[in-house]
């Protein structure tokens, strides 16, 4: 990849720049906890606002420094050629539309979890019922962090760059683990989405939002189609 190019995209470089501001703030003003402010709650949950859809991608997690580090790194390496190509504006309506469907993608699956043991979607019967129910403590606290455990990251809109990259240079030779060797773009986010989707039913990582990484994924691909026809 052209490196150079990255480092001379206005876009990318913004937006890695606002999100190690908010990073660093989250240290520095700690006593406001601007994490659990600005994260994505269940629509469900009391403490959601609309603004969360837009803020928690520009969140990042306090106790896994490489959280920022590799979605910071992916952003460099993709999000470069895509805004050189297209140019900011649509590069900029792939990333906050792709971070949007992604955490949609993510919030109905959480939904489709909560009413499948629960049978319901009244928070505050949900709450009782969560008290009572008649599951080990592996179940029970799985089903609690589909509930309460907020969205944070931009894990979902750089997903989304890298659909639009795929769209746009299926053929570029990428590494992607635990293969040693490069493979084509196209055929590696096939690969990554297959791998969410074990990961997510079986649970392989916990606390990882994988219908997200796959929702960004396909809605940047799709709209990247969609720009292809009319660029």
């Amino acid at each position: 990849m052209n490196f150079h190019t990255n480092l001379n995209s206005d876009a990318v470089k913004h937006l890695i720049s606002i999100n190690i501001l908010v990073y660093t703030a989250i240290f520095v003003f700690s006593q406001y906890k601007i994490e659990n402010m600005f994260s994505l709650y269940h629509p469900i949950d009391d403490r959601f606002e609309l603004y969360q859809i837009l803020t928690h991608m520009f969140i990042h997690s306090k106790s896994f420094f490489l959280h920022i580090i590799f979605n910071m790194l992916a952003l460099l390496m993709f999000g470069g050629q895509i805004e050189t190509l297209l140019g900011i504006k649509r590069f900029l309506i792939i990333y906050f539309l792709s971070g949007f469907f992604a955490a949609l993608f993510q919030i109905i699956f959480n939904t489709s979890i909560i009413y499948y043991y629960l049978q319901t979607l009244n928070f505050s019967e949900i709450r009782k019922t969560l008290d009572y129910l008649i599951m080990d403590e592996e179940q029970k606290m799985n089903l609690y962090n589909y509930i309460y455990s907020p969205m944070i990251g931009s894990s979902g809109a750089i997903s989304g760059i890298v659909g639009a990259f795929a769209k746009f240079f299926p053929e570029h030779r990428i590494f992607i683990l635990p293969f040693p060797f490069p493979i084509a773009v196209r055929k590696a986010i096939i690969i990554f989405i297959f791998g969410s989707l074990i990961s997510s039913i079986f649970d392989l990582a916990p606390g990882v939002a994988h219908f997200a990484h796959i929702g960004g994924i396909i809605s940047g691909y799709l709209i990247g189609s969609v720009i292809k026809k009319t660029f």
